[in-house]
């Protein structure tokens, strides 16, 4: 994660966190439809496989004064990306494991994402999560199989449907708050969190300076 600080008229300082999620997951689970969901709340029916690396920037405002953009990282599924994905993960703070509900093999595959992952990444420091998206559809994987994969993979499973937007909103926050909370040990509750899409009010030309 990084910060970017800056002056106002008033010579104040203000700081912009930047919290950087990458998805991973194999073409056609929906990682595209995900980010355009939560980033500008459209679903495309007829969304192309992704080229390469895309990033879409989000921003939102945590407990009325922090300024957080999260950068969210779309990367391609196919095994000739794989190499350029690389590149891209000792850099971000966290990955959102993606597969469709109604495709087994995308589920199966999960395994060869994680241990992408954890070849460019230290398990213990980058927050993980998994996603099963297209939750508006029947689903060819067992329930019982994905918690069981969960538990034993020590990661947090949700449901999601990018197209009835389903778990969008709450996935996203849900991983910035605890990237929040590890810029920030003190914020010891994650539900003692506030996370607005709207900049609040000014106090004293500034509102976004950090508590000295």
């Amino acid at each position: 994660m990084s910060k970017k600080k800056k002056n106002n008229s008033n010579e104040k300082v203000e700081e912009n966190l930047i919290f950087k999620i990458i998805t991973l997951g194999d073409s056609g689970v929906g990682k595209t439809s995900i980010i355009k969901r939560y980033a500008n709340n459209i679903f495309e029916d007829n969304n192309a496989s992704s080229i390469g690396i895309n990033y879409v920037t989000k921003e939102l405002f945590f407990n009325k004064k922090q300024k957080v953009s999260l950068k969210l990282i779309d990367t391609c599924g196919q095994e000739r990306y794989k190499s350029l994905t690389r590149a891209f993960l000792q850099n971000t703070d966290a990955v959102l494991f993606v597969f469709a509900l109604n495709d087994i093999e995308s589920f199966n595959n999960i395994k060869e994402w994680m241990t992408l992952f954890y070849q460019n990444n230290s398990i213990k420091e980058k927050p993980q999560m998994l996603l099963g998206n297209k939750g508006d559809l029947k689903s060819e994987v067992d329930e019982n199989l994905i918690n069981e994969f969960a538990k034993s993979n020590n990661i947090k499973f949700i449901k999601t449907s990018a197209k009835d937007d389903i778990n969008i909103n709450e996935s996203f926050e849900e991983m910035g708050k605890i990237l929040y909370q590890k810029y920030d040990p003190s914020k010891s509750q994650l539900n003692n969190i506030i996370i607005s899409y709207k900049a609040p009010k000014e106090n004293n030309g500034c509102f976004l300076c950090r508590p000295g």
